[in-house]
């Protein structure tokens, strides 16, 4: 089995989204993430890797966060999803109920 990681700006992600014929909802929820963000002073960008396995099960995983080169710190709790979606509605979410981001809509 190999492990392939890869870290990505949003732009290419995006094109990642695109060239894997990802739903449009869930790349216009993707372009919803902010590039960086602020926190305590301090600037956060958004930090995409994904992995992906191939062997058996082949599959990609995703993580989606805030990093502060600065600090050495993710803004939020690390969580990895197999599925794009969930870890971009997580990221949504962190977003959200920390007022990084106003919505009508409630995550938790």
């Amino acid at each position: 089995m190999g492990v392939y990681p890869k870290e990505y700006s949003k732009n290419d992600f995006r094109m990642f989204l695109h060239k894997n014929n990802v739903s449009d909802k869930v790349i216009e929820k993707f372009n919803e993430l902010p590039e960086t963000i602020t926190y305590k002073n301090s600037e956060y960008k958004l930090n995409i890797n994904s992995t992906w396995y191939s062997g058996g099960q082949t599959h990609y995983s995703f993580e989606f966060n805030y990093y502060s080169e600065n600090l050495v710190e993710y803004r939020f709790s690390p969580k990895v999803f197999d599925d794009i979606e969930k870890s971009i509605n997580y990221l949504l979410c962190e977003l959200i109920n920390n007022k990084y981001i106003v919505k009508e809509e409630n995550c938790n």
